[in-house]
């Protein structure tokens, strides 16, 4: 990451834990920079319109840009769960496995929609369970479809990274990512991006999920998917 982004952003997240604002002193002082170099970045931030001042020399706030932010983005996740909803159903159905969209958060994914199985033994999902990218079908299908994304948990945690490389290779030639009683004792998933940051992913008993299986499910997604993709190919 370019060393002047990082250092705006970090100018950000302190003035937003300050939200009667904070002075051009105590920011530089906190986030290490000299008082020349840290004006310039607020300067840069206030006329993007993320940061604002009452006059001259007073603290710094937050404006609403990075709210109307959150909100849009808010806005378009609820779209693509709606969009995904019937293809979690139907496949749940074809499958007889609970199936679940998860979005990728940071170095984690978070699950944000999940059909359970009817079956008596099959894998409970909650909407709200949060696990690593690294180490899950789901995780990496998510890291072969984003390059930025693989880059930041490859730096994150390269010793985890190099322990599951081939996994996520095989995941970006395949198209989808297998997990195969590896993770949960007797629990296998087959996990397919539907965009670089959101993906499905099967799972259940891997007496009723053989990799031959799992293969025809995660080729069957890919088939519900496009049949629901737009036609501009942009999902958010």
């Amino acid at each position: 990451m370019l060393q002047s982004v990082q250092r705006a952003f970090d100018l950000l997240e302190r003035i937003a834990t300050h939200p009667e604002g904070a002075r051009l002193s105590e920011l530089a002082d906190g986030a290490g920079l000299n008082r020349s170099t840290a004006h310039n970045l607020l300067a840069s931030l206030e006329g993007l319109g993320y940061i604002t001042q009452d006059k001259k020399g007073a603290a710094y706030r937050l404006t609403g840009k990075l709210n109307r932010l959150l909100r849009l983005d808010a806005e378009a996740e609820h779209a693509l769960r709606a969009r995904i909803r019937p293809v979690l159903k139907n496949v749940s159905q074809a499958s007889g496995e609970s199936t679940f969209l998860a979005f990728a958060t940071g170095t984690d994914y978070l699950c944000v929609d999940a059909v359970q199985s009817d079956k008596p033994l099959h894998l409970a999902v909650r909407p709200g369970e949060r696990k690593p990218l690294i180490g899950e079908a789901l995780g990496h299908a998510l890291l072969a479809a984003d390059a930025d994304l693989a880059h930041l948990v490859r730096a994150d945690d390269p010793d985890r990274w190099e322990r599951h490389a081939q996994e996520i290779a095989d995941a970006e030639r395949h198209g989808f990512a297998l997990d195969l009683d590896s993770q949960q004792a007797g629990i296998s998933c087959v996990a397919v991006a539907v965009t670089p940051r959101a993906a499905i992913a099967v799972a259940g008993p891997t007496t009723r999920l053989p990799e031959s299986r799992l293969i025809t499910i995660g080729q069957k997604i890919r088939e519900a998917l496009d049949k629901v993709r737009p036609a501009n190919q942009e999902w958010l």
